[in-house]
């Protein structure tokens, strides 16, 4: 049987990263890494730009977190890519070279990052004005579609159990040294924006906005002005049945300029997630987890374990205010170094990974994580199915 005819897209990864460090720009330390996998059938029938090499140029570079150009040989003196061509009939090996100044800049998107429950160990209160916020900044109704504000959501960008460092962290490491570029509250009206329900729902893993121009592409790439700014729908349905009528691909929107308006850098977020969720293989989002300490630089939990933390130390900060006040310094001083120590419970849970040897304990962590994602599959398919359904109905 033929192999169906694809566009292998591979790019230079370092074998080892260390968090606060320089990477090591060494050739010995940089191999290939086969990224995307994209079907030579599935970019004609999206045609997410009339320019397909321009399209993936951009896709891979926010992918990855570097500006680049393609090439079709791994070596660097190579010619690049002809980004005015049309697609070609067979299968192609693609390579994304960067520079060593880009290299440094590097910032890979997060596997993870539409994974809600996997959150940084420190969780972050939710603002209550977020909504308002949003609605009102872009005059109650939804950036794309127009839809009134009762059809709409206040949507975060980078989903606020990801918390106040994540957002920072991923701010400054991909905002090129722009300061308007940089958010500290994950609540910010910054990170957020005005969506139909409908699209809310699919937002990440069936739609994405692509924004236009950026380091690869111009608007005109999309079917717009040259130099005008514009966000682009694009779709990859993932399920079968009548798809909601006011999300429609290729349509265009455009949002005012402002200080409060989100940066491109979270919008090419979400489309590099997207990208990833569909056309990334397991070896590149192995490659970026060697990224994982600086994703969540105060070590990553599952929201369940985050949240159960907060409990608990909410409860011992109300109990120790209660108490605290008829203790002398000596007690007070006994009493928070027995707090300090392990308790059971830790200990109990953290027994199972002591006993099993490290490969096993890979082993067993890789089985959790294909486990999670598929049920994180299964509940978005599951949410999209049944709001399909009920607007069909209405």
């Amino acid at each position: 049987m033929a192999a169906i005819p694809r566009i292998i897209v591979n790019a230079s990864f370092p074998r080892k990263v260390v968090q606060g460090a320089d990477l090591d720009l060494r050739p010995s330390n940089w191999n290939w890494v086969h990224c995307l996998t994209l079907p030579l059938e599935m970019l004609q029938t999206q045609q997410f730009s009339y320019r397909p090499y321009k399209w993936i140029r951009y896709a891979i570079g926010v992918v990855v977190g570097a500006r680049g150009d393609l090439s079709t040989t791994p070596d660097p003196s190579g010619v690049a890519a002809d980004y005015d061509a049309d697609l070609p009939a067979g299968s192609v090996d693609l390579y994304y070279h960067t520079n060593d100044n880009e290299k440094q800049k590097m910032f890979p998107i997060d596997p993870d990052i539409f994974r809600t429950h996997v959150t940084t160990s420190v969780s972050t209160d939710w603002r209550g004005t977020f909504r308002d916020d949003v609605a009102q900044r872009d005059e109650q109704k939804c950036v794309w579609t127009e839809m009134e504000a009762t059809f709409c959501d206040a949507v975060h960008l980078l989903a606020h159990s990801k918390t106040n460092d994540y957002i920072s962290t991923f701010t400054h490491c991909r905002g090129r040294d722009n300061e308007d570029n940089f958010i500290e509250d994950i609540d910010s009206v910054q990170n957020g924006i005005f969506l139909v329900r409908n699209a809310h729902l699919i937002l990440g893993t069936q739609l994405a906005f692509l924004v236009t121009s950026n380091f690869a592409m111009n608007t005109d790439d999309v079917g717009g002005p040259p130099e005008e700014k514009r966000y682009t729908a694009h779709i990859i349905r993932t399920c079968t049945g009548r798809f909601p009528s006011d999300c429609v691909p290729g349509t265009s929107f455009q949002i005012a300029e402002s200080p409060q308006s989100p940066p491109d850098i979270l919008f090419d977020a979400i489309y590099a997630g997207f990208v990833v969720l569909h056309f990334g293989t397991e070896t590149m989002k192995d490659s970026t987890r060697k990224w994982k300490d600086t994703f969540y630089p105060k070590g990553a939990k599952t929201q369940r374990e985050a949240d159960y933390r907060a409990i608990i130390d909410e409860r011992a900060a109300t109990t120790e205010k209660s108490q605290e006040q008829g203790l002398d310094r000596n007690e007070r001083h006994e009493r928070r170094t027995r707090r300090q120590a392990h308790d059971l419970i830790d200990m109990l849970m953290a027994v199972p990974y002591i006993l099993v040897s490290p490969d096993e304990h890979q082993e067993m962590m890789r089985q959790a994580r294909e486990e999670a994602e598929a049920a994180e599959q299964r509940r978005v398919q599951e949410k999209v199915e049944e709001w399909i359904e009920y607007v069909n109905i209405a």
